[in-house]
């Protein structure tokens, strides 16, 4: 049963949905619309209206729109601000609408209000009303697409999800703003078209142009459909942790994939023929799904370096969000859903309001900025002030934050800041406070400063919800508010190296150091001696997060705390010091802490390659035992990654696997790791010959192109007979049974019929367009709907009323 309370729908969205309403209500024979909306402006009364040559106000309709206010409130509007106007218009038929549930007797009093230009009862909507409507025409149900998530079923099972994490983002408030703020456009429907066709999509974009929110709404039509939803921190191994082998409902997210800083670009790198395993995993289920984030600029070299994942092509489900495409009038919507929504004084919004074109066709316009500008930071300029605030940061979108920063902050709020940003801008509340306290002291110490008391707790609630999102879970985790926070603190602390300085003299966690400086990427000059003598100083007292923020055994977290401090240690630190990169080496007695770390597997196996011609780290890491080569051999992810590790430390480190074996052949424990390889081994020589049979049945377009992948095939168990399991029986002779030129001619045809259709059709967002052109909001801000109206000798009088200016809002 139809039972939506309209809290998900702005004023706007509202005003649509009854002026649709009503014209069901009031049709005549042909079905013809009867009444009209009119773009947001001052409405002197008027919300929707139907006119006539002879009567200018034939029929007009007041729209009140509530969100949880009582019905107290609506009688004060009615009778101090809106009954006068209504007797100045003198309408032959007038309508009330308000999205507040109403009884009997409150209809009564509403008529009484309006006596005498509402004639009867039936001439007043309330809810429950609306409600009946929609059930009598569900097509109108399905066009506002919006409307969906404000039905009390719908939202439960949204508010259901408190994810670790963004635990905050599934509170009815902040769900029902955020709807309330979304424009529907064609990108949705795009996207949501490429992900029930492909099971997998991938937004991209710049930042700031709503790949989050679009991402957002597409889980919540999942989660609606009863989908379970699971979301992805932090490496996309993750996913085969949860993936069910089953038909049941899944949905997974992992917003910027392949991250934001160099190392977490690295990191996906390293884990690409696993993302195509588990896509491919995907793809064979119906009911499973993927939505993966990424910024443009990092999307494309990305791709360009992985020879797997462009055989594998993953643009065909990709979506991407480029604002130039967006009208005037999308642009404008989202500014004015924004301003309905900003708690900002009148004058200030008026600003905003002048300024709208203006802001609207500026080259910088992003639906962040706008968030920026309607937002909290904003509350205490003047007027004067505020809009050289606004044209500022049109002109520079970099120092957006500054302002905030510099101003409105203490220092103490920016030790936080900064220390959370320098962790990767994620941690628990404890990690933090033990962070923060560490730069406290420092502070003290160099620079004079007195300790207040209790100033971790009294800075983080002076930037919650300003600066910080907290999460509501066990552990508090923390985080910055948004990503252009972190886009303004890259750009801050790059101008500010004696910040910089700062945060790492007073670094209490590896991760810290790590963050700003990265082993085998950034040159080793790059760092100053004086932090080269700090870090010296400093390296025994360093600490380490848990890893991934969960909950690990004391031996691990040691063990890799030591890991990280000789990586850091070997490449930044001079080589007359190798010693101490010797001792830290010796002190890591067990290495389990590398297994499914593949950024930990990365780094030791750089550091391997670049340390071999090291006497002293060679014979060392020579003498240990075979578990640790095994570690490295079990947990790699392709035959090519394999064979680079087993070269690696077969040639440079002396390790021979048949000989290792044959030694250890009566050991239980030894057994069961040789099983685990081979298991491995097999499954991933598998996986290769599923690549390869997909490729070129599904893609593939060139005549004999099947030779090579066969040559790669036998070149890869050849490696496996020679170096690990010669009796191990690998074969693909179904693939060299089947006559793959006359696939690749198939596929040829099929791409240049492919063509052919989208000449006709242009192309599929011009498809989806015309497909959904009634589900989205398009650019209304140019249509003159007076002039459609055809009026006549009414004319001047309407536009007394309905002004054509852009710069209004019914405020």
């Amino acid at each position: 049963m139809t039972d939506y309370d309209f809290s998900t729908l702005n004023y706007s969205d509202f005003e649509k949905l009854v002026c649709d309403l009503l014209n069901c209500q009031y049709s005549n024979s042909k079905n013809e619309a009867y009444f009209r909306s009119f773009k947001i402006g001052k409405d002197k009364g008027i919300d929707l209206l139907h006119s006539t040559t002879s009567r200018g106000y034939d029929a007009v309709v007041q729209v009140k729109h509530y969100v949880k206010s009582p019905i107290s409130n609506l009688f004060y509007d009615l009778e101090n601000k809106e009954k006068t106007k209504v007797d100045e218009l003198k309408p032959n038929h007038y309508i009330f609408v308000t999205s507040l549930p109403l009884n009997p007797n409150e209809k009564e009093k509403i008529k009484e209000i309006f006596n005498p230009h509402i004639k009867e009862l039936g001439d007043i909507f309330g809810r429950n009303d609306l409600n009946d409507i929609l059930r009598l025409n569900p097509s109108v149900e399905q066009n506002h697409y919006k409307l969906w998530f404000s039905s009390t079923i719908v939202l439960t099972k949204i508010l259901n999800y408190k994810y670790e994490g963004r635990r905050n983002e599934f509170t009815e408030d902040i769900l029902k703003r955020k709807l309330r703020l979304f424009v529907v456009t064609k990108d949705y429907f795009l996207a949501k078209d490429t992900l029930e066709k492909n099971k997998y999509l991938i937004i991209s974009g710049n930042p700031g142009v709503g790949k989050t929110t679009l991402s957002d709404i597409l889980i919540y039509d999942y989660i609606k459909e009863d989908y379970e939803l699971n979301i992805v921190y932090d490496s996309i191994k993750e996913i085969e942790e949860t993936l069910k082998n089953d038909e049941s409902k899944q949905v997974f997210y992992f917003d910027d994939f392949l991250g934001h800083t160099q190392a977490e670009i690295n990191k996906a790198k390293s884990t690409d023929s696993i993302l195509i395993r588990l896509l491919t995993r995907i793809q064979k289920h119906s009911n499973k799904y993927i939505i993966l984030n990424t910024r443009k600029f990092i999307l494309s070299p990305y791709l360009e370096e992985s020879e797997r994942l462009r055989n594998f092509n993953p643009l065909k489900a990709e979506t991407q969000i480029e604002l130039y495409s967006y009208s005037y009038g999308i642009k404008r919507r989202i500014l004015d859903n924004h301003i309905l929504e900003s708690n900002l004084k009148e004058e200030l919004k008026q600003v905003l309001i002048g300024l709208a074109p203006f802001i609207c066709q500026h080259i910088n316009f992003t639906p962040r900025i706008i968030e920026f500008f309607t937002g909290s930071k904003v509350e205490k300029f003047s007027p004067g002030n505020f809009e050289s605030f606004i044209l500022s940061n049109l002109k520079n979108p970099k120092e957006i934050w500054s302002h905030a920063y510099t101003k409105q902050i203490t220092d103490f709020d920016r030790f936080l800041l900064n220390t959370l940003y320098s962790l990767n801008d994620w941690v628990s509340c404890k990690d933090l406070e033990l962070a923060y306290h560490s730069r406290l002291d420092y502070e003290v110490a160099a620079n004079n400063y007195m300790k207040p008391l209790d100033s971790f707790f009294t800075s983080l609630r002076n930037l919650n919800n300003g600066f910080l999102n907290i999460d509501s879970n066990v552990d508090k985790n923390i985080s910055l508010i948004n990503p252009s926070l972190r886009d303004f603190l890259d750009y801050y602390l790059v101008e500010n190296v004696l910040e910089k300085e700062r945060i790492l003299k007073s670094a209490l966690y590896i991760e810290q150091w790590f963050f700003f400086y990265k082993p085998f990427e950034d040159s080793k000059k790059v760092i100053t001696e004086n932090l080269k003598q700090c870090f010296s100083k400093n390296i025994d007292n360093l600490d380490s997060l848990r890893i991934d923020n969960k909950v690990c055994s004391t031996e691990k977290v040691f063990e890799d705390n030591i890991f990280s401090k000789l990586i850091f240690h070997y490449y930044f630190m001079d080589g007359s010091e190798v010693n101490k990169t010797v001792a830290l080496l010796e002190e890591i007695n067990d290495w389990s802490f590398l297994e499914n770390n593949i950024f930990n597997i990365y780094l030791m196996q750089k550091f391997m390659t670049r340390a071999s011609n090291i006497k002293k780290i060679n014979n060392l890491i020579n003498s240990l035992d075979h578990n640790f080569f095994m570690i490295l051999l079990n947990n790699q992810n392709s035959i090519c990654e394999l064979k680079e590790t087993y070269n690696l430390i077969h040639k440079h480190y002396g390790f021979n696997f048949f000989e290792t074996f044959r030694n250890l052949a009566q050991d239980v424990n030894s057994q069961d790791s040789y099983n685990e390889l081979k298991n491995s081994v097999i499954s991933i020589f598998n996986e290769e010959k599923e690549s390869a049979y997909n490729h070129l049945k599904e893609i593939n377009t060139e005549r004999d192109n099947h030779i090579e992948y066969f040559q790669n095939l036998e070149i890869s168990r050849d490696f496996i007979a020679d170096n690990l399991f010669p009796d191990l029986e690998l074969n693909f002779n179904l693939l060299t049974s089947i006559d793959w030129n006359d696939y690749a001619d198939k596929n040829l045809m099929e791409i240049k019929a492919t063509d052919a259709k989208n000449d006709t059709n242009d192309d599929i967002e011009k498809f989806i367009e015309q497909q959904y052109e009634w589900h989205y909001e398009e650019d209304d801000y140019y249509l003159d709907y007076v002039h459609e109206l055809n009026i006549g000798s009414s004319e001047n009088v309407i536009n007394d009323y309905f002004t054509e200016d852009n710069e209004e809002l019914p405020f």
